[in-house]
């Protein structure tokens, strides 16, 4: 709920699976196994939306320098 404003490259998706200890989302090319998520970057803006965050949608290349998904946070 600390995040305030996503802001995704237009085209970007990331699939992945949640490592168990740590949490985090490891990239993952077998998009058809069970444990991966196909797009990351849509459960994130959903997760942010819910928690009354905002999303903007920027072009391709307009994100390249922090990996084409950045958040600001509220605190």
């Amino acid at each position: 709920g600390r995040g305030t404003l996503l802001v995704v490259e237009e085209s970007f998706e990331y699939s992945a699976r949640v490592e168990f200890e740590t949490n985090r989302p490891l990239h993952a090319d077998d998009v058809e196994h069970p444990e991966v998520i196909d797009d990351m970057v849509d459960e994130i803006i959903e997760i942010v939306l819910a928690k009354r965050g905002r999303v903007a949608i920027v072009p391709d290349g307009a994100l390249a320098d922090l990996g084409r998904i950045a958040m600001a946070l509220r605190y």
